[in-house]
């Protein structure tokens, strides 16, 4: 069997090890492993989640590898690290009141409830995952927010000190040009409210080999949030509160836990391939922790499946200014790669949560997220303006691939994956093992 040996790291909010035997064993246990495997999940609000989804991923895996259609597979003897983090889920509820087809009116009575619920999973802040602990500065902000919401609509200052609020929930250290995060923290409420109370719509993908179109309207049709007026805004503005704090929690739990356990992993076993495969906001999570490896690291690949970070978070001068947050990993080859990215218009996760950037970071009424948007998702379109990206689709076990190191591909996958989290196929464990042999 491909698989030789499986070991889990739990970690803390603030990126310590929950339990350094957790370390210990891993250490013990790399002797005969021939590559080493660490999979991070993505917005999950429980361990059996991400759990189940680790279990269809390593299954996939070891059932490509015993089908014999990649060579070499067989023969490798994975060590596969499964990381735990307190992550928080998107719910399509949240981001898309009324589920999209409903009318503007429904899409209100929706949206008002729904930030009832954003509110009250804010206030929760828990040390590990699966955790509901609920912090108290957190609250008193929360609370005051929720205490504003019904002058939302007719007061400027109700809406300024419901800024506020959120805003003092979160670390601006995080804020980054190539995601709305800069502007969030120093565009005038008023101005915020007004750019996010109108609809958010994008285009979903056709239906195609497998993948349903989302919502079932097909390439020409649109869907999205209905909900209009301050209330919606308000809402908006509390989902991206919850993306920049699973955004800054991701970034790090990679740069300090996983960093380290990596580190410890490399001093025991300099020469052993590291193989790094995030989900969502795992893909961040990875990303990060491959951001603190030496330049010139050899026999690092990474695989980002619908990852949750900007399509130029590996970009270089994506605005003729700035680099993305993540240029670093590719500029000084701190993997050797090859790196993959799955991404697709059938995400409507990353689809939605994406234009939201947009609309803070300037007034746009279109139809955002593609890869023509500034603020888009990398699990929607890919890595932009990356030099080193070629353009790939996600192919079927007959698929000839011909992956290379030090490059980036970006491998459209609308035959193959129908949503977010739909990342655990043989089409995708397929082309992780070719990515794998490609660079170790």
């Amino acid at each position: 069997m491909a698989l030789h040996a499986q070991f889990e790291i739990e970690f803390r909010r603030d990126g310590t090890i929950h339990d350094e035997n957790q370390i210990a064993k891993l250490l013990d246990g790399l002797a005969g492993v021939t590559n080493l495997v660490v999979v991070s999940h993505g917005w999950n609000n429980d361990k059996g989640d991400a759990s189940a989804l680790y279990d269809a991923f390593v299954r996939s895996v070891e059932e490509i590898a015993a089908a014999g259609i990649v060579p070499g597979a067989h023969a490798r003897k994975l060590g596969l690290v499964r990381i735990y983090w307190p992550s928080k889920r998107f719910a399509d509820s949240d981001l898309i009141p009324g589920g999209g087809a409903a009318s503007v009116a429904a899409a209100g009575k929706a949206s008002s409830e729904s930030l009832v619920r954003v509110l009250a999973e804010l206030r929760k802040d828990p040390v590990l995952l699966g955790g509901s602990e609920i912090d108290d500065a957190r609250r008193v902000h929360l609370d005051r927010a929720q205490a504003l919401a019904a002058d939302l609509e007719h007061s400027a200052e109700a809406r300024r000190e419901f800024v506020q609020s959120i805003r003092a929930i979160l670390n601006p250290d995080e804020k980054h040009a190539d995601d709305g995060s800069s502007e969030f923290f120093t565009i005038e409420p008023d101005a915020l409210f007004q750019r996010l109370s109108g609809d958010v719509k994008f285009t979903p993908a056709a239906a195609s080999g497998g993948a349903t179109a989302v919502g079932g309207e097909g390439a020409a049709g649109f869907i999205g949030d209905l909900a209009q007026g301050a209330t919606a805004a308000a809402r908006r503005i509390a989902n991206f509160a919850t993306y920049y704090q699973m955004k800054t929690r991701a970034g790090t739990v990679g740069r300090t836990g996983v960093a380290l356990a990596l580190a410890r992993v490399r001093e025991k076993r300099p020469d052993l391939p590291l193989n790094l495969v995030g989900h969502s906001f795992g893909g961040r999570l990875v990303t990060a922790a491959a951001s603190t490896l030496k330049a010139g690291s050899e026999a690092v690949t990474m695989m980002l499946l619908q990852a949750a970070f900007s399509h130029n978070g590996l970009a270089e001068r994506f605005d003729k200014t700035n680099d993305g947050a993540f240029r670093t990993v590719l500029r000084d080859r701190r993997i050797s790669g090859p790196l993959l990215i799955t991404y697709t218009k059938n995400d409507r996760a990353v689809g939605i949560a994406y234009p939201l950037a947009s609309r803070i970071a300037r007034d746009a009424a279109a139809a955002l997220g593609d890869e023509n948007d500034p603020y888009g998702g990398i699990g929607r379109n890919g890595a932009q303006h990356t030099p080193e990206a070629d353009s790939g689709v996600l192919g079927d076990l007959d698929a000839q691939y011909a992956f290379k190191r030090n490059k980036v591909v970006n491998l459209r996958a609308d035959r193959f994956i129908s949503s977010h989290s739909d990342v655990t196929g043989h089409q995708v464990a397929y082309a992780f093992w070719h990515g794998l042999i490609a660079g170790s």
